[in-house]
């Protein structure tokens, strides 16, 4: 009678690097194959391919009833788009034509039309301070300087078009702006109404100095010479008629 523990089935070393060997295989393939279904490269992944439509010019509902789009992850974005009307499909991405794997994200934008802004009231404020509101708004501001000794260099005198007229995001407008005086110019001041003393302070705070007739050291100025607006060097001198 043949010995019972002959008859046992031997595990080998090689037995045992086999069986390890075909699980190691079977976890790659799972892997493998999990990958690839989750990718969305048309190449390899086992997932169906969509060629997408070209979109633009559709509705939401018309874009939505298609089975292209169905068959995607839909991203919906409104966005304001002058060439296109209002409610309709502007643009896509992926864009049409490219094929895709079913489930693939698609961004689909929906026209909010144009962007129509009011154009404000900048008359009086700082060149910076009215380009950084132009700009915020969506518009494209240039500027052009005036020529005006009264009014404080880089000071807004008006925008073309005119405070109040409806513009759309995008559009070209002017900022028409006091230019800058060249140093060592001042501009000389109007004086015509104030009593000496504060014509005189005045003078000197814009860098000038007031020449009144000895025998006219007190009283009212009723005229100038020269006439406000124009530029002296510093220290220039302005006659005051007092009366």
């Amino acid at each position: 009678m043949a010995d019972p523990a002959k008859r046992r089935p031997r595990v080998t070393v090689l037995g045992v690097l086999a069986v390890l060997a075909l699980l190691s295989a079977a976890g790659a393939a799972v892997c493998i194959w999990v990958i690839l279904g989750r990718s969305t490269n048309p190449l390899w992944s086992p997932r169906a391919n969509v060629l997408l439509p070209d979109l633009v010019g559709l509705s939401r509902a018309e874009a939505e009833a298609l089975p292209e789009t169905a068959a995607l992850a839909v991203t919906w974005e409104e966005v304001y788009n002058p060439a296109v009307e209002p409610g309709l499909v502007c643009g896509q991405d992926p864009a049409a034509g490219r094929t895709v794997k079913e489930g693939q994200a698609l961004t689909i934008q929906i026209s909010l039309g144009t962007n129509w802004q009011t154009m404000p009231d900048l008359t009086g404020a700082d060149r910076t301070q009215a380009l950084e509101t132009l700009r915020e708004m969506g518009l494209q501001p240039t500027v052009e300087f005036w020529k005006d000794n009264t009014m404080d260099p880089y000071t807004v005198v008006r925008t073309e078009p005119a405070a109040g007229t409806r513009v759309a995001a995008g559009e070209a407008v002017k900022l028409v702006v006091v230019r800058p005086i060249p140093d060592p110019f001042r501009p000389v001041p109007n004086l015509a109404g104030l009593e000496v003393a504060e014509a005189r302070a005045r003078l000197q705070e814009v860098g000038l100095t007031a020449v009144v007739p000895s025998h006219r050291a007190e009283g009212t100025v009723t005229n100038q010479d020269p006439v406000p607006g124009t530029l002296l060097r510093v220290f220039g001198t302005v006659r005051l008629y007092v009366g």
